[in-house]
């Protein structure tokens, strides 16, 4: 169990910071022609720490989702 935990959190990290530099990556190259596959990036992040979060039963349990 609390190596799922562990797992769990690592990969929500990583994402994080994943999602953290492509949204610097945007403001960056706002104006430059890669500015849509860096917003497909930042929605990748954005989906894979929401499926990490689906794990929990506390966001599971949200009623706005």
């Amino acid at each position: 169990m609390w190596l799922s935990r562990l797992l769990a959190g690592l990969v929500t990290l990583l994402v994080a910071i994943a999602a953290i530099g492509s949204l610097a990556v945007l403001v960056l190259n706002a104006l430059a022609p890669t500015t849509i596959a860096v917003l497909a990036l930042v929605i990748v992040a954005l989906v894979a720490m929401s499926a990490v979060g689906a794990r929990s039963r506390r966001w599971l349990s949200n009623p706005y989702w």
